[in-house]
C-alpha cells in the first residue's frame, strides 16, 4: 500500500513531468517497519534546478529552504508533511549525478503501485555519505532489527566501489558492524 505522503508527493511530480526516485524511510518502509513520515526523492542532476524551479509553483506545496544539493518543501494537503529533494550528484562519487541516477533507477530500486523505490541498500549507501552518517547507522541498525539482512551491508560496499567511495563507507560500515555485535543487541537480533 502505498503511503499518502508518498502518494501525494507522487501525483505533484507526474503532473509536473519530474523524474524521481523515492529514498530514505519510505523506500525502507517497502522492506521493514518504520515510523518516518517525510518524503525524501532524488532527481537527476540536470534535472534539479528545473525541478525546483517546477516546485516553487505547486500550489500543493511550501518550499522552506534548499541548501546547495538538498531542498525542503512542505506538502500542504498531507498536513505539511517534509519533501526533501536531492540533488543525485551528492553520492556520486568519481562519477557524475547522472551516472547516479541511471544507476539508481536501473540497478538498485524496485517499483510498487507505480512509484520507484531504492533499494535498502541504496538507501543505506546514501546515508552514510551525509555529515550526520552516525544518526543514520542507528537507522540502520534498527532497519536491521526490524528485518531488513545485514548482509544487505555487502551490497552497500558494492556501490561504494562503483562510485569511487569505498574509503569513506568501509569504515563507517565497520561501525554499523561493531554495532550490530554489541551484546545486547545480539541479543535482541536472537530473539527473533
Amino acid at each position: 500500500m502505498t503511503e499518502p505522503e508518498v502518494a501525494a508527493a507522487d501525483a505533484i511530480f507526474r503532473r509536473s513531468g519530474i523524474r524521481y526516485v523515492v529514498i530514505g524511510g519510505q523506500a525502507i518502509a517497502q522492506n521493514a517497519a518504520t515510523a518516518t513520515r517525510d518524503v525524501d526523492v532524488m532527481v537527476a542532476t540536470a534535472d534539479y534546478r528545473r525541478t525546483l524551479a517546477q516546485l516553487r509553483e505547486e500550489r500543493e506545496l511550501a518550499f522552506d529552504w534548499e541548501d546547495g544539493k538538498l531542498a525542503r518543501f512542505r506538502i500542504l494537503v498531507i498536513g505539511g508533511v517534509p519533501l526533501d529533494i536531492l540533488d543525485a550528484s551528492v553520492f556520486a562519487g568519481r562519477r557524475t549525478g547522472e551516472e547516479f541516477f541511471r544507476y539508481l533507477r536501473e540497478e538498485a530500486s524496485t517499483e510498487a503501485g507505480g512509484i520507484t523505490y531504492a533499494s535498502p541498500e541504496l538507501v543505506w549507501y546514501t546515508r552514510l555519505l551525509t555529515k550526520r552518517w552516525r544518526a543514520y547507522a542507528e537507522k540502520i541498525v534498527t532497519n536491521v532489527l526490524d528485518g531488513i539482512s545485514p548482509g544487505r551491508l555487502e551490497k552497500v560496499e558494492a556501490i561504494a566501489r562503483h562510485f569511487g567511495t569505498e574509503a569513506t563507507v568501509r569504515e563507517r560500515i565497520a561501525y554499523v558492524r561493531e554495532e550490530l555485535g554489541r551484546p545486547d543487541l545480539a541479543a535482541l537480533r536472537g530473539s527473533e
